[in-house]
């Protein structure tokens, strides 16, 4: 029993087979009611139900044209009206046609547009209007029969009603899907955002003091027969450098690892730590000179980030594809801007500064993410980054970096 049920619900949710039902049953109900109605009652209350042949007829086209009136909206209207002329025309008022005119016309206003749903609507009552008048009420003197105009336009202000509704729901439920499309594209460029900014925050904090450890174990290997005591402060250089790195790694790690909440609210480090900077690359070998102010001027977080970064970048570059080569690092101000410059001259095989030499120079064609990375944390920072080589065999970089507002 529940399985015939089913189906019986799944042949219903067809539009073509609910539209046949629909129309078939209101054709019975208009041929077999005024057959079976009791005539003394329809007497003594005035109503005439005198079934004919023509209002059969009419009866049973229209009851086959509503079978169609959701595939062919147009054809049914045009039926079903000239089934209602021929009703009113002929005098049969015992039949389905201004019911179902008045259906067709429902189900076209709910395809169409809301002025052809009126123009319709006014040419369809404009005819069975002035049938309704001059005919059934002059000829027939049936003065009743002008209520088909009032179930047109009702059937008009219906459809105009529920299609105005239907398209303010399709409107709502677009919008809704373009905002979900639009928080899916913002997440997924978030997304990419936030792994171009991980890669270069990690290639930052890994590639200075890698490069470091690649140098200064180099170092240690050529000296290590000849000058142990040296080689042994070059080690003592990587194992520094590797205990920083690991540090930084961890940090940036446990950031990526905790709650958005929970996150650290340490400064990220600036132009003040500039000196301990170039302290820590001269004692690597790097000869490199500061020119900087002693009161750093003041920068966003985001522009004071990526000057200290770039230096570091920068001097990281010196010692790879430079080595022994002399660095300098100015910081000056410059209107509304700070102006980061590191400059090196041609490269040298000079000893380092604190004495060590930095052995045989290897050459390296590198990845080129380092000015990459530097320039796109100087344009998020809202500054610009000009980088290339100087006349002299060297090669300089320059970023000009917006002062905080206040300072500007």
């Amino acid at each position: 029993m529940s399985l015939g049920r089913s189906r019986v619900a799944q042949l219903l949710r067809r539009p073509s087979v609910l539209d046949a039902v629909i129309a078939l049953s209101l054709g019975v109900v208009f041929v077999v009611f005024p057959l079976i109605a009791s005539e003394r009652v329809l007497r003594d209350r005035g109503i005439d139900l005198d079934l004919t042949g023509p209002d059969i007829a009419v009866t049973v086209v229209t009851a086959l044209a509503l079978t169609q009136v959701r595939r062919r909206p147009s054809a049914v209207l045009v039926v079903t009206a000239a089934a209602s002329l021929v009703s009113i025309v002929g005098g049969w008022d015992v039949n389905l046609a201004q019911l179902g005119v008045a259906f067709a016309l429902f189900s076209y206003g709910m395809e169409r547009s809301r002025r052809q749903a009126v123009t319709a609507a006014a040419v369809i009552s404009l005819v069975l209007g002035t049938a309704a008048l001059v005919v059934a009420g002059l000829w027939h003197d049936q003065w009743g029969r002008q209520d088909v105009l009032l179930w047109l336009w009702l059937a008009t202000a219906a459809a105009i009603a529920v299609s105005s509704k239907r398209a303010a729901m399709m409107a709502l439920e677009d919008r809704a899907r373009r905002a979900e499309e639009t928080r899916e594209e913002t997440a997924r460029r978030r997304v990419a955002e936030d792994r171009v900014r991980i890669a270069r925050e990690l290639h930052d904090v890994i590639a200075h003091h890698v490069a470091v450890i690649s140098v200064q174990s180099g170092v240690a290997e050529h000296l290590v027969d000849r000058d142990p005591a040296a080689a042994r402060v070059a080690m003592h250089h990587v194992r520094a450098s590797a205990k920083s790195v690991l540090t930084e790694l961890q940090s940036v790690l446990g950031v990526l690892r905790q709650d958005e909440n929970a996150l650290p609210t340490a400064p990220a480090p600036g132009l003040a730590g500039l000196p301990e900077l170039v302290g820590t690359a001269r004692t690597m070998g790097t000869p490199v000179e500061l020119d900087a102010p002693a009161a750093m001027p003041a920068l966003s977080p985001a522009a004071d980030s990526a000057g200290f970064r770039l230096v570091q970048e920068a001097l990281t570059n010196v010692r790879k594809h430079a080595g022994g080569a002399t660095a300098v690092v100015r910081v000056a101000t410059s209107g509304p801007s700070v102006v980061v410059t590191v400059a090196n001259g041609p490269s040298s095989d000079a000893p380092g500064a604190n004495g060590i030499a930095t052995g045989p120079h290897e050459a390296s064609t590198g990845s080129g993410l380092g000015l990459i990375g530097m320039r796109e944390r100087v344009l998020a920072a809202g500054g610009s980054l000009e980088a290339g080589p100087t006349a002299d065999g060297g090669f300089e970089v320059a970023a000009r970096l917006p002062l905080a507002e206040e300072d500007s």
